[in-house]
C-alpha cells in the first residue's frame, strides 16, 4: 500500500523525494520542521547544530527525556528515523562555510548568527532560503530567492546585529505552539514550492497570524 495515499493529490512525492533540504539549527522551530518535512516525504535532509539536548529544551523542542545530554542532531535523527524511516545527514556542529544547494532553512537563535550564515549562504545561490525567527509567542518567516538581486536586497533590509534586537528574559524565550506553528508554515511553503506556487518574497507575521508581502 502507498503510505502517502492520503496526500498523493496534494503533494507530489517524486518532487519531495528529489528535494535537497538543509536545516541550520534544530532547536524549537528546526526540530519540528525537520520532523514534519520527513513525514511529508522529504528524504534528503541535512541538519546542522552543535548543541546538546538540555532539560529546558524538552517543553518546546521535539526531544524526550531519554535524549537529554546527547547532540541535538543525533536526537532528532533517531526520532525521524523511528517515525518516518528517513536517514538524516546529521552534522554535529554549527554551520560554517560548507557549500549549500537546494532549499536552505535557517532556524538559529540570534541575529548575529543569521548575519554570519547569510554571508556564506548567498555565495552559493541555493534555490530558496527560508529564515525563521521566534521569541516566545511571536515569530516571523522570510523567504528569499538568493539568485534574485531584488529578493536579496529586501531580505538584507531585515537583517541587523543582535545588539539592535529585543532581548527577552530567559523565562520568555520559547513556546511549543509557536515553534510548531512556524514549522507548519515553513513546510506549507515547501509544499507550495514543489507545486510551482510563488513563495519567494513571502513574509509570515506570527504575531497576527497573517501572510504578507506576497
Amino acid at each position: 500500500m502507498d503510505k502517502f495515499i492520503r496526500q498523493r493529490d496534494v503533494l507530489p512525492q517524486d518532487k519531495l523525494a528529489a528535494l535537497d533540504v538543509t536545516i541550520i539549527g534544530c532547536g524549537a522551530v528546526g526540530s519540528f520542521t525537520c520532523f514534519t518535512l520527513a513525514k511529508m516525504g522529504v528524504s534528503n535532509i541535512t541538519i546542522y547544530d552543535g548543541d546538546i539536548v538540555a532539560e529546558h529544551n524538552l517543553p518546546n523542542q521535539l526531544f524526550n527525556f531519554e535524549q537529554v545530554g546527547i547532540p541535538k542532531v543525533d536526537a532528532i535523527a533517531n526520532t525521524v528515523y523511528y517515525q518516518a524511516q528517513v536517514d538524516l545527514n546529521a552534522i554535529p556542529h554549527h554551520y560554517t562555510r560548507e557549500p549549500l544547494s537546494g532549499l536552505v532553512i535557517c532556524c538559529v537563535d540570534t541575529m548575529d548568527t543569521r548575519l554570519e550564515i547569510w554571508r556564506e549562504v548567498k555565495k552559493y545561490n541555493p534555490d530558496l532560503y527560508i529564515d525563521a525567527r521566534m521569541g516566545a509567542e511571536v515569530g516571523k518567516i522570510l523567504v528569499v530567492q538568493p539568485s534574485d538581486p531584488n529578493s536579496r536586497r529586501k531580505y538584507e533590509e531585515d537583517l541587523y546585529p543582535s545588539s539592535e534586537a529585543f532581548h527577552a528574559p530567559c523565562t520568555a524565550k520559547a513556546t511549543v505552539y509557536c515553534a510548531a506553528g512556524l514549522a507548519a508554515y515553513i513546510c506549507s511553503m515547501v509544499a507550495g514550492y514543489v507545486n510551482g506556487r510563488k513563495v519567494d518574497g513571502m513574509v509570515v507575521d506570527w504575531v497576527n497570524r497573517t501572510v504578507v508581502g506576497v
